[in-house]
Order: C-alpha cells, then sequence, then structure tokens
C-alpha cells in the first residue's frame, strides 16, 4: 500500500528545522544535565534559579519538544526525497 503524502514545508525549510533542532537538543540536554547536577556556575549567584531540578526538568521537557521537531522535519525531507526535482507538488 502506498501512500500519497504531500510535503507541509519546502525542502530547505525542513533541511534548516532539522539542523536547528538537532543543535536544540544537544544544547537543552546539556543545559538539564548541568543543572540536575547542581553546577555552581549556573546555580551559584543569588539571581539564580531557586530549583536547579525544576529548571533540569525544563530543559528536558524542551528537549522532547525539539526531538518531536527534528522528526517531523527530517521526514518532510525523506518526503520531498521520493518526488524527482521538478515534479509539480
Amino acid at each position: 500500500m502506498v501512500l500519497n503524502i504531500r510535503p507541509v514545508v519546502s525542502a530547505p525549510l525542513a533541511a534548516c528545522c532539522t539542523v536547528l533542532s538537532i543543535f536544540g537538543v544537544v544544547i537543552l540536554l546539556a543545559f538539564g544535565s548541568f543543572y540536575s547536577r547542581h553546577v555552581e556556575t549556573l546555580t551559584g549567584a543569588n539571581t539564580d534559579a531557586k530549583d536547579p531540578d525544576a529548571v533540569a526538568r525544563t530543559c528536558y521537557a524542551a528537549a522532547i519538544v525539539y526531538a518531536a521537531f527534528m522528526v517531523f522535519c527530517g521526514l518532510q525531507m525523506m518526503v520531498h526525497n521520493r518526488y524527482p526535482r521538478g515534479v509539480q507538488l
């Protein structure tokens, strides 16, 4: 059974979204890891977060959202690869 799926976003936009989402996931996971370990550079000042564990959970949740965008845009790139160049979609 062949599904007739049309792309939602353009190929360059899907590629840009995928790359930015990869960077976003990596950075947010790093920040979540640092906050969950109570790294003094991030949690030592008076103006920093009072509950570093809550900040870490928020970073992890945001990384999940970025990962969902990464999957969606990656699938959009695959849909674009199914059609030959120059075909009117």
